[in-house]
């Protein structure tokens, strides 16, 4: 499946920074810890999905914001207009954990469609305008997904709460890169490792078949 152009781009952005060292990880206990208004990602799985809430909203096609219902017409605020054109929009509350803790985030419309793989349209038109509330399969996709989660970190706010995610990637040519500038000497020890392990275990055949 070809990349969406917008996509595509922040694919190359964030392979960018992770290739710089200019990214930089953090886990989530600590996340919960700092008192300054930042960013920083996250490596984690995710092992829970809010299916008790809608998972999509109707969104004004202009500004992207969700627009409310006012008779047969729908306002957008920010737009402070009469919206006739909408489109629907993802909004999907998960759980994360890593070695540290775990935490709820909130995906919005980008990085669900990176994980799903198609834009909340399609699966509305699959479902119907009202199935709001996540089907089994969609469910199913995000799941023990593993990936590197962009956090916004706001003083304002209370992390016992949710943690908003700006980006993420599950691209393992970014996770390699992740991989080789932050863990080197324990990827190649580890390597080197299995590779001594095999030859010894093949060793240990041969010693048995002769």
């Amino acid at each position: 499946m070809d990349m969406h152009p917008d996509i595509l781009q922040e694919f190359h952005e964030i392979y960018s920074e992770f290739s710089s060292g200019k990214a930089v990880v953090r886990t989530l206990s600590t996340l919960k810890q700092l008192r300054e208004d930042s960013v920083y990602w996250v490596e984690g799985t995710i092992i829970g999905v809010e299916r008790n809430k809608e998972f999509c909203y109707l969104a004004c096609r202009i500004c992207g914001k969700k627009v409310d219902q006012a008779a047969d017409r729908k306002w957008c605020w920010r737009c402070q207009a009469f919206t006739f054109t909408n489109i629907f929009r993802y909004t999907v509350e998960i759980t994360v954990a890593d070695e540290s803790d775990t935490a709820k985030m909130t995906l919005w419309n980008r990085a669900t469609q990176k994980l799903l793989g198609e834009p909340a349209e399609d699966v509305i038109s699959r479902y119907g305008d009202t199935a709001r509330v996540m089907p089994d399969d969609i469910a199913e996709k995000i799941l023990e997904k593993e990936g590197l989660f962009e956090v916004v970190i706001c003083t304002q706010r209370s992390y016992d709460d949710v943690f908003d995610v700006s980006r993420l990637t599950i691209d393992e040519e970014i996770k390699d890169v992740y991989i080789m500038r932050n863990y080197p000497p324990a990827y190649e020890s580890s390597s080197e490792d299995n590779s001594s392990q095999s030859t010894m275990d093949y060793a240990e055949e041969q010693d048995r078949v002769v």
